[in-house]
Parts: structure tokens; sequence; C-alpha cells
């Protein structure tokens, strides 16, 4: 082959080579197989070379060409380049690193914004680049820090930037200073800056939180978090709002008695103004819970409460003394010139009185009653003539609790009095009156210390017996009853007293002729008042057959002189 053969071929593969595509009635030499060789060569391609190239539209080949003349210098721009990765990721100036080293392929991922393995940044930290390490967990950081706070379409990764310090507060939940919300503003981000604005917010509460802690003595509560129920508790008791039972029920669960006794001192206060306005005290100049008036006043609308509608906790608590109204509650508001609210109070404590007596009829006078159940409230003796004429006419029935309690006091003084003189004729009045009070048992244990030998006076010992013989009955041991009546009548057989126990006991027994025998026997010893024992029979039996029975046996006997029983036939 000679030089022409090889020139054409070598043409042909330039032609290949730069993308030349029509050469068939092209011959060697010409222009454009000397800008080939040109290019094959190494030699900088000339302005007019690239334009008569674009003239005959051999695009293709200029770019090719360029290309080609590009990369000649590319060792170049790698060193560069790598010298700029190495002086901004921070790796020392005096570490030779080979330009095929690993390492630049990981700064280079890294400058990418691509985030390294763990063996990538292992390698890093094999060759003792700690600040490029330091230098890259920032960067990740920071990369956190922007997607956390809503800071993402912010380019700038680096910690040098503005941004990253600012996002740092915001993680550690400190005050920006006014130019750094500034330039959150001029940055475009929008979301950061609200995000630091709820932070400020909840700032202030947790500052709120901490110093209502303080003001409350409360600063030891471990829990500080502003969605605790104390804060909300706390604030409530700051703008003077009453806690709920739930919320005191949860200080009580956390031993924050404290804070109980402060809402429940300031709902006192208020309900003592509200009841001072009621009650006709505003003149009282005292306002505080602790006052005696307050605990009058309390006690007067507690005892105006519905017993019907109360719980059976409350009623309880009405029950306790320490919640009644007393006489020595009136005399200190009449002593403190509060007139009206001692009047009221009278009237009320007359109306608890009547229904702790059990007193229902509207219509009772003040007087005299309320000073007899002020008297019963003293534990002082009525006058049994008295009692006997309200009984007698009707006012105060013989077996309801005013009479029951006169009972009571008038059996205690009895024994008093024998205690004190040793007069025995104190012992069946005493017994007496502690069966008329419904104690039967307390009847008997006055007579059962008696030496029945030493009793001389056949009257005492009759009397004795009679009303020994009357408790037995009260408590159905009527054989020993009837023991007793024989006893008495063998001890004064004129008395009528142990004859009207034997007919009564009878009718206890069901054998009704021979009760009326004893009343007969009674009557004609003087007694006035068979019928209305036989009454009383009638009245104290529980039992509905043996109540029908005695009544029409009664019927039957006397229609007229026993009409009464009609009623216990209903």
């Amino acid at each position: 082959m000679n030089d022409r053969e090889l020139q054409e071929k070598h043409f042909r593969f330039l032609a290949a080579k730069y993308q030349v595509n029509q050469i068939e009635n092209i011959s060697v030499p010409n222009l454009l197989y000397l800008i080939l060789r040109k290019a094959d060569l190494g030699i900088q391609i000339s302005d007019l070379e690239l334009n008569y190239l674009t003239k005959n539209n051999l695009l293709a080949t200029v770019d090719t060409i360029q290309l080609q003349q590009y990369a000649k210098n590319e060792i170049t721009r790698l060193n560069s380049e790598f010298l700029q990765l190495r002086v901004k990721y921070r790796i020392p100036e005096t570490v030779d690193i080979p330009i095929n080293s690993s390492i630049y392929w990981v700064l280079g991922k890294l400058d990418c914004g691509n985030t390294l393995e763990d063996s990538e940044l292992e390698l890093l930290n094999s060759q003792g680049f700690t600040e490029t390490v330091s230098l890259v967990q920032e960067i990740r950081y920071f990369a956190q820090l922007k997607n956390k706070y809503n800071a993402t379409h912010h380019l700038d990764r680096f910690p040098e930037s503005p941004l990253y310090p600012i996002l740092k507060k915001l993680e550690e939940k400190e005050q920006l200073y006014d130019s750094e919300a500034e330039w959150l503003l001029e940055a475009n981000l929008e979301e950061t800056l609200e995000i630091y604005w709820q932070q400020e917010e909840q700032r202030k509460t947790e500052l709120e939180f901490l110093e209502l802690k303080s003001k409350y003595q409360v600063a030891d509560y471990p829990d500080s978090s502003i969605s605790s129920p104390l804060f909300y508790i706390l604030k409530k008791l700051d703008e003077n709002e009453d806690l709920s039972n739930s919320e005191c029920e949860w200080l009580e669960q956390q031993n924050l008695h404290g804070l109980v006794t402060i809402d429940q001192q300031r709902k006192d206060r208020k309900i003592f103004a509200q009841l001072k306005e009621k009650y006709k005290a505003t003149q009282y100049p005292d306002s505080e819970p602790s006052s005696h008036l307050y605990t009058i006043l309390r006690n007067l609308e507690l005892n105006q409460l519905k017993v019907s509608n109360l719980s059976r906790d409350l009623q309880t608590l009405l029950d306790n003394p320490q919640f009644k109204i007393s006489e020595q509650d009136i005399n200190w508001l009449f002593k403190e010139e509060l007139h009206e609210t001692a009047e009221i109070t009278q009237k009320l404590h007359f109306k608890s009185l009547k229904n702790k007596y059990q007193i229902i009829d509207p219509r009772l006078p003040i007087n005299p009653f309320y000073e007899i159940m002020i008297k019963l409230e003293r534990e002082e003796r009525l006058d049994p003539k008295q009692v006997v004429q309200l009984i007698e006419e009707n006012q105060l029935s013989r077996s309801g609790k005013i009479a029951i309690a006169h009972y009571r006091l008038e059996a205690i003084f009895y024994e008093k009095e024998y205690k004190r003189t040793g007069n025995r004729w104190n012992l069946p009045s005493a017994s007496s009156n502690w069966r008329k009070a419904n104690e039967p048992d307390k009847a008997l244990k006055v007579t059962d210390q008696i030496n029945w030998t030493k009793v001389r006076e056949s009257d005492l010992k009759s009397a004795l017996l009679v009303t020994r013989g009357a408790a037995f009955r009260d408590i159905r041991r009527l054989d020993d009853a009837e023991d007793c009546a024989t006893q008495a009548i063998e001890s004064q057989p004129e008395s009528h007293q142990p004859y009207t126990l034997m007919g009564a006991i009878c009718y206890d027994r069901s054998e009704y002729s021979d009760g009326d025998e004893w009343f007969e026997m009674a009557a004609e010893r003087g007694a006035v008042d068979t019928d209305d024992e036989i009454e009383r029979i009638v009245r104290m039996t529980k039992d509905k057959d043996k109540r029908r029975e005695v009544t029409e046996y009664l019927l039957t006997k006397n229609p007229d002189r026993y009409a009464w029983a009609s009623y216990y036939l209903k």
C-alpha cells in the first residue's frame, strides 16, 4: 500500500472518528484532512478552522473536536476541583492524597448533597480527618434541623449559614434575638418563624406555671409540663375561679392539700357574703370563714335542706351536733346586736327542734313549745303539771318524743335523788318514768339491787313490785310480771295498782274474761282508769291478729262502752 492509499485510509479513519458523514467525493490532501490530523495530534484548532467546519455543516465534528480539546485539560481541572473539596471539607494541606483515592469520591458524594454511608464516614475517621468528620456530622444535623423546622427549601447546607445557629436555638428552646427573627422573615422562612412563635408562647406559659407554683408554694411538685392538671388548677385559683369536685379529688390524691384549703376558703368567703345578705347580717364586719357568724349561717342554710332530698352521707353529716343550730348561737347573735338574724335563727331553730321531736303540725305555736324543747336540749326538767296539762289538752302526744324526753329526764332526776337522799320512794318514780320513756330494761335495773327483806313499808314494797312487774310485762316476760303482781297484792291487798297489772297480764295472754275480773277488783279498790289501761293494751298490741281478736272481744262484750275499739278494726 502506497502513501496515497495510506492517506486515504487514514482520512476515512479520522472522518469516522470525528463523525464526518460524507467523504466519497473528497480526495486527499484537503483542508478537512488537515484539520482532522491536527485535532488527532492534539494541536489546538483555530477559530478559522472551526468556522470552516461549521460552514460545511460538520457540527458533530466540531462538537467532537471541542470535547477532545476540553478533555485534554481534565487532569488539571480535577486537581483544581479536588483541591477545592479538600479546602471546603477541611482536609489538612499537609496530607498527600493520590488523585485516585476513594477520599475524593466520598468528598464528591458529600458535595452533591448525598448522605454518607457508615463505611464512608469510617474511611474519613480511619484517615484521621476528624475535622472533616465533625463537619459532616454538623451538615447532617443541620439537614435534620431544617427538616424538623420546615426550612428544607433553604439551600445552604453548611454550618456557616446564619440559619444553623437559629435552628439550634429553636432545638434548645432558646429565645432568638430580634435580628434573628427578622432574618427568618427576610429568608421567607415563615413556617420556621411560626414554630418559633409557638415556642415563645409555650415558654411564656411554662414561666407562668413556674411562677404560679412558687406563688402557691408547690414549687417542689415534680411535673413542670404545662399539660399537667396542676397548671390549669393554679390558673383557676389565680383567677378566683372555683375548683370542681374532681379537681379537688385530684389535688388530694397528689397530697396537695393546701391548694384544696385555699379553694375551700375562697368558696367559703363567697358563701359567707351570700349568707350574710340572705340572713340580714351584712353589717357584721368580719368576712373570714373562721368567724363564728359563718358557722351559724352555714348551719342555718344546711338545716333548711329538705330531708327527703338528702343523701345518706349528707343526712349523717347534718345529724352531727357540729352542724346543729343551738340556743348559744341565738344568744350570741343577740349579743352581737344581729337582731334580725337572731329572730330568723330562732324560727329556724324552732322548726329544726320540731323535726327532731317529730312534731308535724305546722300550726304548733312557738309558745310554750319552743321553751319546752329548749329545756329538753339543755337536759333540764320540765314542769310535770304543764306536761300533763298539754297531754290532756291533746297538744302533746303521750308517746311523742317530747313526752319521752321528759320521762327520761324525770327518771334520771329520781335516780339522782335516790342517790342523794337515800329515799327509796324515788325508785318507783324512776322506774315508772323509764317505762314511759320506752326503756323497760333501765326500769328493771332500778329495782334489780333491792334487798326486799329490808323493805318494811308495805305500800313502798307494793309500788316497787308493781313497777317492776310492769317492766317485765313490757319485755313480754309475763310469768315474772305475774309473780311481781302477786307479791304486790300480798304486800298491799287494798291497792288497786297490782290488780290493774294482773288484768293487763291476762289480756296479754288472751285471757280476757280473767282480765276483766282483775280490772273489776281494781275498780273496787279505787281504780278509775281501767278502761284507759285496756285501750292502751289495744293500742300497743303490734300483732294485727291479736289486736283484732281483743277488739272484737270488747265490741261483743259492750259495744257502747268500748266504741273506741272500732277504730282498731280499720
